[in-house]
């Protein structure tokens, strides 16, 4: 019994002893680092180039992955560019000037955007290379407008109120004029849609697959929009008129009015009137045929109707002397 306690008062010393020794083990190693990293170093750092605004009209032959910028500071604000991947914006709108084929970079002149780079934790001993060169190549740019793929099919008594409209109808694509110069259009991905009986908002995709890397465009996909209603059908009786009579002729014809069908929004049903719609034969268009008849056709309807047909397509006529 005291053999046992005995070795347990000796096991205890000894693992205080072991836990005594580790804890002046790990404050002796941190005051180590933190005298390390309060000291001043002189360090090059190697900054990815990220560009920002790069100008549609051109296009860089070559380009700078990263540039060494040397500097000065507490090790405890070099710490975190060696631990996490840090970047240089330069921004073409900004940080550039243009030459006759190439664009500038400067160091010096952009000294201030560096240092808003460093938020001023570091102090910029020198930047190597001091500065950049980015050839490039002119594009041209042409605006060619969308064609649709979209198959529509409506639920009975539906139709597109208006017409269907892309936003935007049209798109520019960028790339050297030889290589875009065929282009006249840029097709949606083909699209159906069936039984459609509420208003349409969609994002499509267009199907643009460039021949080289150097051809892009700068909208990928539009918004098709429609206004989607109920739509019925009407009647009206509607006069004729004829046109391009020979002077000091008379006409007689029959019937005088024809029916026109129409079809139409639900909502604007009861605004569609007979005024509304021109019917119109004309004489000239028989010429010396000698026919009995006269052919009438719709000149005039009104914006809210979808579409209209006469119903007779010959009209009757003998001239009166």
């Amino acid at each position: 019994m005291l053999n046992k306690l005995k070795g347990k008062i000796v096991k205890s010393i000894r693992s205080r002893k072991l836990n005594v020794f580790g804890l002046f083990f790990l404050l002796a190693f941190l005051f180590l680092i933190i005298t390390k990293l309060s000291k001043v170093y002189t360090e090059t750092l190697a900054l990815n180039i990220e560009y920002v605004n790069l100008p549609e009209e051109h296009s860089l032959i070559s380009n700078n992955d990263t540039i060494n910028v040397v500097v000065k500071a507490y090790g405890f604000n070099l710490l975190r560019y060696y631990l996490f991947d840090h970047s240089l914006k330069i921004d073409f709108k900004r940080d550039v000037s243009l030459q006759s084929d190439f664009y500038l970079w400067d160091a010096k002149v952009n000294k201030g955007s560096l240092e808003k780079e460093f938020k001023n934790s570091l102090e910029i001993v020198s930047v190597k290379p001091s500065a950049l060169t980015f050839p490039f190549q002119s594009m041209a740019v042409k605006k060619v407008p969308i064609k649709p793929n979209i198959n529509l099919s409506f639920a009975v008594g539906y139709d597109v109120v208006g017409s269907i409209k892309y936003e935007p109808d049209s798109v520019r694509i960028i790339g050297p004029s030889q290589l875009i110069s065929n282009i006249e259009f840029v097709k949606t991905k083909n699209i159906k849609l069936n039984e459609v009986n509420n208003d349409i908002d969609k994002e499509i995709e267009l199907d643009f697959k460039a021949k080289t890397k150097n051809v892009h465009i700068t909208n990928t996909t539009v918004n098709m929009i429609a206004k989607v209603g109920k739509f019925t059908e009407g009647t009206l009786e509607i006069p004729i008129s004829v046109i391009n009579l020979p002077v000091n002729t008379n006409i007689n014809f029959f019937p005088k009015t024809v029916t026109v069908t129409y079809y139409v929004n639900l909502n604007d049903y009861n605004s569609v009137k007979a005024l509304d719609f021109k019917v119109e034969c004309d004489y000239s268009e028989i010429g010396n045929t000698n026919s009995p008849f006269l052919f009438p056709k719709l000149i005039k309807m009104p914006e809210v109707v979808k579409n209209a047909r006469i119903k007779q397509n010959k009209v009757e006529y003998i001239l009166i002397q």
